[in-house]
């Protein structure tokens, strides 16, 4: 029970990313791929070239090409199915660094036949760019094929290495859930912006990961509303934060004077209290005292060394603590109680996450704010039981549907807005 809770806590810290879940018959060989330059073994990576390869590539050159990529990229953090050309299926891996991409290409005897750095060329129909002071951000803006002016809706994903999508790449499998959103929303005439956050998916920063805090993310958000403000198909700005996006849109929708606010499953207390109240119940009352203290450290501004039992490492890295330190500063339930636009505070009952607790005490901050409860809807926005094993398991159900009250939900706030 213990090790499933603090999977929840870990999810609300950024990480590097896990395998990602691949489907064609190369599975086996990309994975190894993978493994295999994470820990340079450029011996076993040269086992997996086809043999017409191989003189090409000797195992010095190999050797030396990995070291070159580490030293410049970094790991492989995901690896997914591209394409297939002339028998030839493509994969695309994508490094802890954000910028160039691996294409790596197997032949059918699931052997490597080349592999080659480049751009990421995964752009789709609605793709958007949008430039920031130190990043690119990359999204999908769903449009409905109607002539007059619509509202547009921001969509901004809570914590983690979280894209466009809705899926993170801590999860073995995808949720789909933001997809879903904007399918939806767009079937009522409803436009919606997805996208990547800085250093996920196709969206890319100059900064190095450590650097990396809140109020970048802030920005990003920030930047969207402003070109979509400048976009003369819509009408209205309607910012939807989920998880931790929903005190991101707070801010940005505030800042950028959007026209109305949705915040799904969104907490109501700062971070450090979040982290207390989720560690108390998974750790040690030991190591709890000293995750305390830690927490409040962070909080207070210090960097702390402390060592701590490994397995809680993960939420008090070093390279961490910046971002924890600048989330920490921000108390939601007091930021929303500054609004003065439409909000609209949405909330499962099965959430493991986020409490009922959390939306009323959203409510009680801006009483002007609709608060709307829906029975049986999980932390992704999905039907799901109460049951926590059985819960987190529709995390990674992308064939699994939204929860049936959401888009209604949704539609009738916006169309309230627009009217």
């Amino acid at each position: 029970m213990k090790k499933l809770l603090l999977t929840c806590i870990v999810s609300v810290i950024m990480q590097s990313a896990v395998y990602a879940q691949i489907n064609t018959t190369d599975t086996q060989s990309a994975a190894k791929f993978m493994v295999y330059y994470n820990h340079g073994k450029a011996d076993s990576l040269h086992i997996l070239l086809a043999d017409q390869v191989k003189p090409q590539l000797p195992l010095t050159t190999m050797a030396a090409t990995v070291q070159q990529l580490k030293a410049n990229l970094g790991n492989i953090t995901h690896v997914e199915y591209l394409s297939t050309a002339q028998s030839v299926n493509i994969y695309l891996a994508t490094f802890e660094r954000s910028g160039p991409v691996l294409y790596i290409n197997f032949d059918k005897g699931n052997k490597v036949v080349g592999f080659f750095v480049d751009v990421d060329k995964r752009e789709k129909v609605g793709a958007v760019t949008i430039p920031t002071t130190n990043a690119v951000i990359k999204g999908t803006l769903s449009v409905p094929e109607v002539a007059e002016p619509m509202p547009v809706v921001l969509l901004i994903a809570g914590s983690g290495p979280t894209d466009r999508d809705g899926n993170s790449q801590l999860m073995s499998g995808k949720a789909n859930n933001f997809m879903q959103i904007s399918d939806g929303l767009k079937l009522k005439n409803i436009a919606v912006l997805r996208y990547d956050k800085r250093g996920v998916g196709q969206s890319t920063t100059t900064k190095a990961a450590a650097d990396v805090t809140f109020e970048d993310m802030v920005d990003d958000a920030a930047n969207i509303i402003k070109m979509l403000k400048a976009d003369k198909r819509f009408n209205k700005i309607i910012v939807a934060g989920h998880s931790e996006g929903s005190l991101i849109g707070m801010l940005a929708a505030a800042r950028e004077k959007a026209d109305a606010l949705i915040s799904l499953s969104g907490p109501a207390f700062a971070a450090d209290a979040i982290l207390k109240t989720q560690l108390k119940g998974a750790v040690s009352p030991d190591d709890f005292a000293k995750s305390t203290a830690i927490i409040d450290s962070i909080k207070a501004g210090s960097t702390v060394k402390q060592k701590i039992d490994p397995k809680y490492n993960s939420l008090f890295n070093p390279s961490l603590q910046p971002y924890l330190y600048s989330w920490m500063k921000h108390d939601p339930g007091k930021v929303i109680a500054t609004m003065t636009i439409p909000v609209l505070i949405v909330q499962g009952t099965n959430d493991i996450q986020v409490s009922v607790n959390d939306a009323s005490s959203l409510k009680k901050a801006y009483p002007k704010a609709q608060l709307k409860l829906i029975n049986g809807m999980n932390h992704i926005l999905k039907q799901a039981p109460a049951d926590r094993l059985q819960n987190i398991a529709t995390y990674t159900n992308p064939d699994l549907p939204l929860h049936p009250e959401l888009i209604p939900t949704l539609e009738n706030f916006i169309e309230s807005i627009a009217n």
